[in-house]
């Protein structure tokens, strides 16, 4: 059976020397290799300490558990009247001891599968019990394949077994680098839990970690004594009888030690419980209240310690009079009714004592609720203002916006890709994934104005997307190896067709750089702030195959009339595969053997892998998530190491730390109870080259990491101010925050308890159909401020109730990017939200019959976003109407429509449309507004 052993060392290596060596040239790319040796020496220590010290324990007992067996006859061991067992119950035994042993085995098969799939991946199966994460098919298959096994050969069966399931813990404690790391090296966070004194670094960083080692530990000490207990109950003829006469005191003294084990792991897991219960309380608090530190916590406890002294008990010998005597019985007893007790005693205190007086007794743990919450989100931070805006909009109001009034966004990203799809994609494999809205120093006067909004989006390769009889090999992988080029058009304005006017259009010698005449912007200015250069995109926000460049295989580059343009590839990404080693390597990693018998590779070749923006950035910092969409910027950054003159465009993304065990914080629906937006990631787009920058050197979490590799981050400082100007405040962060905001902006305990001021997102008719309102960009003059900033915004109404009462703005300009700004309106006026100004929208006489006279057979109204915007000391509703035809989907912008509230204009533009705004008289408010159902708001997460 040795050989078995060493054909799967053989094959282990033939798959994962591959795998490190294209993984350690992959991270030279970044000058990273220190990163990941450093992870891999880690991850190579804590294998070797589980597994070396493991497998000589766990093979010792069994030993010892066979060597009883075989030595000692069983007629010379009378039993004890510890466990006699009937045939029903044996065999229950003996199915519990197979699913236990093939469990192991699954659990060591998902692991290391999980680990060739995703080397760099921080995730790791945790939990008790950890069956139930595990895949049927495969959990079944090996416990029917297990039991012959089992039947035939016992003992060497289960070494085998016991090693590979020890391999599997190994794994797992190996894959939990993203535990260990920060449990070893965590910062502290310079505040103490309310219930421990524990800096929370703790329960942050720590207990994750400890987590991981009282599961590993338990489900391997439940595997190896699964082994035993097949020995020891399967001697002799209680296979052949299905009758077990009861455990010797021999063969209870060698199970001693595995029990103990396993009862200090329980008592260590019980001993957690004051963590524990700030997380998982079972009150109207987030984290433990008055149930859970009267009740719940001293039975854990009592739990904890009897455990102990049962662990204690077992290890070291107890006098044979104590057992006679029976001086066990009470303490297992005990144990074995605690739990039952707080099972039972809880929920009748919850229900009798404190249910009656619960705001009283519950007040200091919803305090500790709300302060964590808000810290753990970042609503400390949060400024509040009251504004009291007024009824309607005047002249002077306008005259005040300026640069609110040139940037109001009339093209939605949908329509706007749509119109992409139709007017700039010209080749079906080109695509459009997204577009992102930024701003650009076109203006004139951007100090007064604010900067130019703008809709850019990237032209990405789409693979798929080839005629079928295309979609070869050599195509996908060495001809069509990128994108070409983006389009940049502007938010406010419409071509006399009603289509987008854009600053950056079309490919090649058709390729355009042009301003916009209608806004003021000349071409000289376009072309300054818009450089183009070389737009190829090797690197992409949408999903992209590995690519072989260069090669002696031209590679396409873009549609020039009848004719196709091609080039190679000369940047420095990709990990060389000039060499037959190289090749080889590679075409292992790839499970790809037409690499080893293609004739098209040349010296220079490179193997470009992780092309997808976020893909890429997760392979290098796994511990950060980055789950936003990247976006593009194209700027000049000349001079700078690390960049090169002739690359104008990049990908910027933000990277979070997020954490589900800060104490006392309210999860989100995702479980997260901490987030933070530490990192702005930098992607050359045609060299994959990466920056990390920390834009908030004061997350402790982040810090930690920084410990583990301080090469990794720069400073915010070091970012070119050509891409600093265009960083953003990420809309996933922004609405989670907002979400947390709609409970959270309350601090007082009583009105939190009672719900009074519970808010919601409120909702809006966009196409056809209702939907919550999204974080949008706006060009505003803040309460206090000067000039115009690029600021992101979302409105907030009452739960169930459509007006609103106030509006979170997020500051994206320097110095004073990341800023939050509560407004909060008067409640006692009433200030129309999204979805009244929607409903009144259509009860306008007017504009109701056009849009009936549009919503007909051949054509279909589309209603864009509702924009509500802060306009002098007024607020202003906007919202852009498109007309599409049903036999051509091209949008085209064919009204705007504007309101304060209380007058209703719509006209071919915008312009038009607030100067007959403000000429109007308004009309007062409806008694009663015929709204769509209220309770359809958004609720609180």
């Amino acid at each position: 059976m040795r050989w078995l052993g060493w054909l799967a060392i053989g094959l282990g290596l033939l798959v994962l020397l591959p795998r490190l060596v294209i993984e350690a040239q992959w991270f030279a790319q970044f000058q990273g290799q220190s990163v990941v040796l450093r992870r891999w020496l880690f991850q190579l220590l804590a294998f070797a300490l589980v597994f070396g010290l493991g497998v000589p324990l766990q093979l010792q007992q069994l030993q010892r558990c066979w060597r009883l067996r075989q030595q000692v006859a069983r007629k010379t061991l009378p039993p004890a009247p510890l466990v006699p067992l009937g045939p029903p119950l044996l065999v229950g035994l003996f199915v519990g001891l197979l699913l236990l042993l093939a469990g192991g085995l699954t659990y060591l098969m998902v692991q290391a599968g999980d680990l060739i799939a995703a080397t760099f991946s921080g995730d790791v199966i945790t939990g008790i019990p950890v069956l139930a994460d595990l895949p049927p098919w495969l959990f079944l298959g090996l416990g029917a394949a297990l039991l012959p096994l089992l039947l035939l050969w016992p003992y060497t069966s289960l070494r085998v077994a016991l090693a590979a399931a020890l391999a599997g813990s190994a794994t797992a404690v190996a894959r939990g680098w993203s535990l260990w790391l920060p449990a070893l090296l965590a910062v502290p966070f310079g505040e103490r839990d309310p219930l421990t004194g524990f800096d929370l670094s703790f329960t942050v960083l720590r207990l994750p970690a400890l987590h991981l080692l009282v599961s590993v530990v338990l489900v391997q000490g439940l595997v190896g004594l699964a082994g035993c207990l097949w020995l020891t109950f399967s001697e002799g003829n209680s296979l052949s009888e299905l009758r077990f006469p009861g455990l010797s005191r021999e063969q209870q003294r060698v199970l001693q030690p595995q029990l103990a084990v396993l009862a200090l792991m329980a008592a260590l897991s019980n001993a957690l419980a004051p963590f524990d219960l700030m997380l998982h309380g079972s009150g109207v608090a987030a984290g433990a209240g008055f149930v859970d530190l009267h009740v719940r916590l001293p039975l854990r406890l009592l739990l904890a310690l009897l455990l102990l002294l049962t662990g204690l008990g077992l290890m070291v010998p107890i006098p044979r009079r104590w057992l006679r005597r029976g001086a066990l019985l009470p303490l297992l007893s005990t144990t074995a009714l605690v739990p039952f007790a707080e099972w039972v005693v809880a929920p009748v205190v919850q229900r009798i004592w404190v249910q009656p007086r619960e705001l009283a007794l519950e007040s200091p743990y919803l305090r500790r609720t709300i302060a964590a919450t808000r810290r753990a989100f970042g609503l400390e931070a949060v400024r509040e203002v009251d504004l009291a805006p007024r009824q309607e909009l005047t002249p002077a109001d306008l005259k005040a916006a300026p640069g609110t009034l040139a940037n109001v966004r009339l093209w939605d990203s949908g329509p706007l890709l749509e119109a992409n799809r139709q007017l700039q994609q010209l080749r079906l494999y080109y695509r459009f994934p997204s577009a992102a809205v930024d701003r650009y120093p076109l203006n004139a006067d951007p100090e007064r104005q604010g900067k130019q909004q703008v809709l850019i989006a990237a032209r990405e390769l789409d693979t798929s997307a080839l005629a079928k009889n295309s979609r070869t090999w050599l195509n996908r992988h060495l001809v069509f190896t990128h994108g070409y080029g983006f389009t940049v058009s502007t938010v406010n304005a419409s071509g006399p067709d009603g289509l987008p006017l854009y600053f950056v259009k079309d490919l090649g010698r058709s390729g355009k750089v042009q301003g916009i005449p209608q806004l003021g912007i000349s071409d000289a200015q376009a072309q300054r702030a818009l450089p183009v250069g070389r737009p190829k995109l090797y690197f992409a926000s949408d999903r992209a195959p590995y690519a072989i460049a260069p090669t002696q295989v031209r590679e396409f580059d873009y549609p020039e009339g009848d004719l196709n343009v091609y080039s190679h590839y000369d940047g420095a990404a990709g990990v060389p595969i000039h060499g037959p080693l190289d090749r080889v390597m590679a075409a292992i990693y790839l499970w790809e053997p037409r690499l080893l018998f293609t004739g098209s590779l040349t010296p220079d070749s490179r193997l470009l892998m992780r092309r997808q923006v976020n893909e890429r950035l997760t392979a290098l910092a796994p511990f950060l998530r980055f789950e936003s969409k990247p976006y593009l910027v194209t700027a000049r950054v000349n001079d700078v190491p690390g960049f090169e003159n002739d690359h104008h465009q990049y990908w910027l993304l933000d990277g979070f730390t997020v954490s589900r065990s800060y104490p006392y914080s309210d999860p989100n629906p995702s479980g997260i109870r901490y987030f933070r937006n530490p990192v702005k990631a930098v992607v050359d787009a045609y060299n994959g080259h990466v920056w990390l920058y920390v834009s908030d050197p004061t997350d402790p979490v982040l810090r930690t990491w920084k410990r583990a590799f301080p090469d990794l981050f720069k400073p915010l400082s070091a970012m070119p101010p050509e891409l600093l100007a265009h960083i953003q405040v990420p809309q996933s962060q922004f609405q989670v925050q907002a979400e947390r905001l709609l409970r959270y902006h309350v601090t007082d305990v009583r009105t939190f308890y009672n719900g009074d001021d519970v808010w919601a997102i409120p909702q809006e008719i966009y196409g056809d159909s209702t939907a919550p309102v999204r974080p949008y960009h706006v060009t505003m003059q803040l309460p206090g401020e000067s000039r115009p900033e690029f600021v992101l915004l979302l409105p907030f109404t009452p739960l169930r109730r459509a007006n609103m009462v106030g509006w979170l703005a997020a500051r994206n300009d320097t110095p004073n990017y990341g800023e939050l700004l509560l407004a909060r309106f008067p409640q006692q006026r009433l200030l129309l939200g999204p979805q009244q100004v929607s409903a009144l929208i259509e009860q306008d006489p007017a504009i109701s019959y056009q849009f009936g006279l549009w919503n007909r057979d051949g054509s279909k109204l589309i209603r864009g976003n509702l924009l509500v915007m802060p306009v002098g000391k007024g607020l202003l509703y906007v919202e852009p109407i498109y007309l599409q035809s049903t036999n051509n989907a091209l949008p085209t912008l064919v009204r705007v429509v504007v309101t304060d509230g209380r007058r209703f204009v719509m006209e071919r533009n915008l312009d038009a449309a607030l100067q007959q705004l403000v000429s109007v008289q308004p009309r007062p408010l409806p008694q009663a507004l015929t709204l769509p159902d209220p309770a359809a708001a958004v609720p609180v997460p």
